[in-house]
């Protein structure tokens, strides 16, 4: 699961600062840079402020964070062929 890089590539695709998103959710810049690095792993509660400010469903977050490691081996290659056609309909709704 690449959770932080999921959140900084929609903060960025929105146009959103780093600050910006970490005022708004209540956190440091510091904090939110280190959980976009992946150097700190969130509450439960941390993701869904950030999921709510980014105005993206707390599932699609995690889908959109999922890898094909998270998958498990027998199912990797359907994963792989639905992957870019339900990325491409949540990049158009969220």
């Amino acid at each position: 699961m690449d959770l932080g890089n999921t959140i900084k590539r929609i903060r960025t695709n929105k146009e959103i600062k780093q600050k910006d998103l970490a005022e708004a959710c209540g956190m440091t810049q510091a904090y939110l840079s280190k959980i976009e690095s992946n150097q700190k792993e969130p509450t439960i509660g941390a993701v869904r402020t950030i999921a709510e400010q980014l105005k993206v469903p707390l599932p699609v977050l995690f889908f959109q964070s999922m890898t094909s490691e998270d998958v498990a081996p027998q199912k990797r290659e359907a994963f792989g062929f639905i992957l870019p056609s339900i990325q491409s309909m949540i990049d158009k709704f969220f």
